[in-house]
């Protein structure tokens, strides 16, 4: 069933948020980026750290707007962790009340692979979730298991990066290939100069000049949380279907402490509650 199929992005639209420390001189600081002199498969790298490389504990909200205007929301709570040097994360949704208690958990393995596996408390059954399902949307939404699973600059072969204005603000404008080129042929990546925050991704079809899906996080929504710079609102844009997802961290926190004990399939076959914020 698409529901289920999707899910497997369900519990971690969290990922898509996360930063490094590290590369945030020019922004939280003042001081020069560490950008500068770096490559472009070391921007990407920096990029794709924003995204995944810290520990946080949050409340999403996603709003999914359909090709007719028809709304539909889901809110959910999440924690994702970097454990030995690898990201896990587990999310539950609260609403809406017929999908309450449905969890999803990813964990990196050292490979760099992932295992991500979903609880449906409907069937008190968990489920391990292949990574072919990795395009699958979220409940019809334009989230897909690929935006939110950690990314490598080593899984793309880059082929040209330009300095660029996007938005009154200095840029790298990063255009890649996929190494599986399963879903999309081509992607851009604009990596903000200051500290490494990916501002926008476009994806690109064979054979095409206009971008099929676009994910854009605004720079007024960003916050600073823990040395990190966070979006608190991201856009995806799916142009074949007409269709458009919010995803809204309402709630955020760096500070909260997250066993690592969590992140294990008996945590969804027992229901063991995950770090909350009030």
């Amino acid at each position: 069933m698409q529901w289920q199929r999707g899910l497997i992005a369900a519990g971690a639209c969290f990922c898509l948020l996360h930063s490094p420390p590290m590369l945030l001189a020019g922004g939280a600081t003042g001081r020069p980026s560490a950008l500068a002199e770096a490559s472009p498969r070391e921007i990407l790298t920096a990029a794709f750290s924003n995204r995944y490389s810290v520990d946080l504990v949050s409340r999403i909200k996603l709003v999914m707007y359909g090709r007719r205007g028809q709304q539909r929301e889901r809110t959910l709570v999440a924690a994702s962790k970097v454990v030995n040097g690898r990201v896990y994360s587990i999310g539950r949704l609260v609403s809406p009340a017929y999908l309450r208690d449905m969890t999803v958990l990813m964990m990196e393995r050292s490979d760099r692979g992932g295992d991500a596996f979903i609880f449906f408390p409907s069937l008190d059954k968990v489920r391990r979730i292949t990574t072919a399902q990795r395009s699958d949307a979220f409940f019809g939404s334009d989230v897909t298991y690929e935006d939110i699973e950690q990314q490598r600059a080593d899984d793309f072969e880059i082929d040209s990066m330009k300095e660029e204005i996007f938005r009154g603000e200095a840029i790298y404008r990063i255009k890649a290939r996929p190494s599986r080129r399963e879903n999309y042929e081509q992607v851009i990546f604009a990596v903000a100069q200051k500290d490494a925050a990916l501002l926008n991704i476009q994806y690109y079809k064979r054979g095409s000049n206009e971008a099929f899906r676009i994910i854009d996080a605004p720079r007024e929504d960003m916050v600073v949380l823990g040395g990190h710079v966070l979006p608190t609102r991201i856009n995806v844009e799916n142009h074949v279907r007409g269709t458009r997802t919010e995803v809204l961290l309402t709630k955020m926190s760096a500070d909260h402490e997250i066993p690592d004990r969590i992140f294990s399939v008996r945590t969804l076959e027992s229901r063991s509650p995950i770090p909350q914020l009030p």
